[in-house]
């Protein structure tokens, strides 16, 4: 992909660096354009290092070469304006371009997304806002700004705005309008109020699938009993117990379930308060039962479901897997051998599972792994 960054003059500007490496990181190629005014926060140079490529300033426009804002505005695939200053924002609504940045954005048909950055009161102007509600922007995020004020205004984080920009690009028409909920880490199921059983699940691979969705255009609402670092536009809910999980998901009404999460099978005995120890003696027991199984209540639900299943045993996990389908009536199950790839692993393997197919995901990155899980659901 041809990412072209837009950058003006704001203090936010070093959270742009932060956003070519993402995309550099992920294979893509960047060139960067910068007003005057960005220049006298950071030297063309660093985005050279960076990129690679030589940066678009009013000095250096070429028309014997291809370093020249109509030139760049046909290369792109997508133009990210980040930061963008309310001065920004405003000429580009209504089409003055007294700049090369703005000069590129008037001439490119590549999507444009601005990522405004701005004191809260320039950010809130009435004129601004009305500028923020025509253009494609990414919302400012709250905080301590640069001027010493706290509110509005600080430029999104440069993780929220790649996703942004790969949903823009890479979005569906499949997905759109689908709700997608996506269940994560590992219940949490109260011996007191103050101890718990769980397990190892870090919820690593419903973040990546939170992540794959949303890129996809899907509406995401993923559901965990850990916190995650996720775009605002993915809602989150938190849980804890097996309870609240079905809870929550029936209260979604999905079109889709992926259930990633790792229910408890049991549950202990609960306690009001806190058991003393010295109560206990020198050994705990705890008294547990069968815990509900969320995807087994959620058979005669009408929504697509699609389970996963954690197994050790490589010699018998395909059958365990398969009996797991036809029990719990699921669309799909995702086999994952942990003998491969344990919890808080950052690759996985899986073997995608329907009543008629099986197709292995070899192993590569999770997110790698949950783009193609996508199309593989979409198919079912």
């Amino acid at each position: 992909m041809n990412v072209l960054i837009g950058v003006t003059g704001s203090i936010a500007i070093y959270k742009t660096c932060e956003l070519i490496r993402l995309f550099i990181k992920r294979g893509d190629n960047v060139r960067v354009v910068m007003t005057k005014a960005a220049s006298k926060f950071i030297t063309p140079l660093t985005f050279e290092t960076l990129t690679r490529h030589k940066v678009l300033i009013e000095s250096n426009e070429d028309w014997s070469s291809n370093l020249n804002h109509i030139d760049f505005a046909k290369w792109a695939d997508i133009y990210i304006i980040a930061p963008a200053t309310a001065n920004t924002l405003n000429k580009a609504r209504i089409g003055i371009a007294d700049n090369l940045l703005l000069q590129t954005y008037l001439a490119t048909k590549a999507p444009t997304l601005f990522a405004p950055s701005a004191n809260s009161n320039m950010y809130l102007h009435p004129t601004t806002q009305e500028s923020i509600k025509t253009l494609n922007c990414i919302e400012a995020d709250n905080g301590l700004l640069a001027c010493g004020d706290v509110g509005v205004g600080k430029m999104a984080d440069p993780q929220e705005i790649f996703l942004r920009t790969l949903r823009e690009v890479e979005k569906e028409e499949f997905w759109h309008n689908k709700k997608v909920v996506i269940t994560a880490g590992g219940s949490i199921e109260k011996i007191d109020d103050v101890r718990f059983l769980s397990n190892f699940s870090t919820g690593k691979m419903g973040e990546a699938l939170a992540k794959a969705f949303y890129i996809k255009g899907a509406d995401v609402t993923l559901i965990s009993s850990r916190q995650h670092d996720l775009p605002k536009e993915i809602k989150q809910i938190e849980v804890f117990s097996a309870e609240d999980y079905l809870k929550a998901i029936l209260n979604e009404q999905p079109d889709y379930l992926i259930m990633s999460a790792a229910i408890a099978d049991f549950k202990p005995e609960y306690s009001p308060g806190k058991i003393k120890k010295e109560e206990i003696g020198e050994n705990m027991i705890i008294k547990t039962k069968k815990n509900i199984d969320v995807l087994e209540a959620l058979k005669n639900q009408t929504f697509k479901r699609i389970g996963f299943k954690a197994e050790r045993d490589e010699k018998n996990a395909l059958t365990y897997a398969k009996n797991a389908l036809k029990k719990k009536n699921l669309d799909a199950i995702c086999l994952n051998l942990l003998t491969k790839n344990d919890f808080g692993s950052d690759e996985n393997e899986i073997i995608f599972i329907t009543k008629d197919k099986q197709i292995l995901l070899k192993q590569e990155t999770k997110e790698n792994i949950a783009l193609k899980l996508t199309d593989a659901i979409k198919h079912i």
